[in-house]
């Protein structure tokens, strides 16, 4: 939504309510905060960042007239709207998880409607109500596919055969059909990372018993790139240097037990294998360059399923994830790889920033597809799976590098927005 605002920054009585006797204007002022509280709700189920949620609210409670102070954390939504000294907070408890860029679009456009008053917010409350209830732009089956996509991407990426691209896309879809058996329910849905992490890792290291010529490791690495944190480890950096520190600080301790889920599932699963069989260690043959744009381009669908991003959305997130990658691969030349992805997050936020300024559309739907592609989850995880071999060399030094990358890609993103401002706080 645009950020536009009263010169003075204050929020205002609005001129349609200001004549209205008393008790219509209460039924009003009541009505706009169920509508804030529905808007902040949605747009924290789909994705949106604490300091992103919190300026687009206060955005929206100024235009409507309503004093409010917010905020956000990974599982909640807290606003107190009215005078401090007697001021009346409402606490929303948030179900996460739920990356949706194209309900996220939606809800946009429909404040951006309130704020026009092209439409009242009694009647924004019910079509947020159908935007929620809706299906996803992808349907399940796509969302499940899209495990094999990415898998069979990043296993070109790592230097895998055309063996680890078959075997990683196997165990990929796999995976997929057993995380969506098991987010059918909530006690399951928990453990979901820990028993895919077993079942990638077991599944890997059988196949490469009876397959020769296929590496285990890039194959559960390839398989579990969906289930792995490298965005909720990114966005928690973002938190920080913006300073949510709540916020910030849970998130980035959610994105640790992830990743210790997941190493701790790969340690039993090949811990079982090999009790069971010998693997024979082998050297991988990497595809031709070529087949690294095949990759690129099946990942970046694979990632628009994953956002569920809107499809008019696909070419858009394409070129940006182009430059992204392209700008990379030149940071990585120049500074090397765990600073050279500075150069394409700077790229990267340039290229949203004018694609929500031009379009006047969320920054965020271009800009997550494509950071999804930098971020560093695979090092945490390879960190984190050191240390639990008792690597601890080699543990210390690959999860230090993560955090440097991570921090790379939000140091990319603030400077960009420093030089290109979107005009937008979605």
């Amino acid at each position: 939504m645009s950020e536009r605002r009263d010169p003075t920054d204050r929020p205002r009585r609005s001129a349609d309510t200001g004549q209205l006797p008393l008790a219509e204007r209460e039924r009003i002022e009541k009505s706009r905060v169920r509508f804030v509280l529905a808007l902040g709700r949605g747009l924290h189920r789909y994705g949106t960042p604490a300091h992103r949620l919190e300026e687009a609210l206060a955005v929206v409670c100024g235009r409507l007239g309503l004093r409010a102070q917010i905020m956000s954390t990974p599982t909640s939504l807290m606003i107190g709207f009215g005078d401090p000294a007697d001021q009346k907070t409402a606490l929303l408890r948030v179900d996460t998880g739920e990356l949706d860029l194209g309900k996220l679009a939606q809800l946009d456009a429909l404040a951006e409607r309130v704020l026009a008053r092209e439409i009242d917010s009694e009647a924004a409350l019910a079509q947020i109500q159908a935007i929620e209830a809706s299906p996803p732009a992808w349907g399940r089956f796509a969302e499940t596919a899209t495990y094999a996509l990415t898998a069979a991407s990043i296993a070109v990426f790592f230097g895998g055969g055309w063996r680890d691209v078959a075997a990683g896309a196997g165990v990929g879809l796999a995976l997929g059909f057993l995380a969506l058996a098991m987010r059918r329910r909530t006690h399951s849905q928990r453990a979901v990372e820990l028993v895919g992490a077993f079942a990638a890792a077991f599944a890997a290291n059988a196949i490469a018993h009876v397959v020769h010529g296929v590496t285990p490791s890039i194959v559960t690495i390839a398989a579990l790139i969906a289930m792995l944190p490298g965005m909720t480890l990114t966005t928690a950096m973002t938190e920080l240097a913006t300073r949510n520190l709540v916020s910030g600080t849970a998130r980035m301790m959610s994105a640790v037990i992830v990743l210790l889920e997941l190493a701790l599932g790969v340690a039993l699963g090949e811990r079982l294998a090999r009790a069971l069989w010998h693997v024979a260690a082998v050297t991988p043959v990497p595809l031709p360059g070529w087949s690294e744009w095949v990759a690129f381009v099946v990942g970046t669908v694979g990632m628009v399923i994953v956002c569920q991003a809107e499809k008019r959305a696909l070419p858009w997130i394409m070129l940006t994830s182009l430059i992204a990658y392209a700008a990379s691969n030149f940071g990585a030349d120049l500074l090397g790889p765990e600073l050279g992805v500075l150069i394409g997050a700077l790229a990267l936020g340039i290229a949203a920033n004018l694609y929500a300024r031009f379009l006047d559309r969320p920054q965020q739907v271009v800009l997550v597809p494509a950071v999804i592609l930098l971020v560093p989850g695979s090092m945490g995880f390879r960190g984190i799976s050191s240390l639990l071999d008792r690597n601890t060399m080699t543990g210390i030094e690959t999860t230090f590098a993560t955090f440097v990358v991570a921090m790379a890609i939000v140091a990319g993103l603030l400077i960009a927005n420093a030089l290109v401002s979107p005009r937008r706080v979605l």
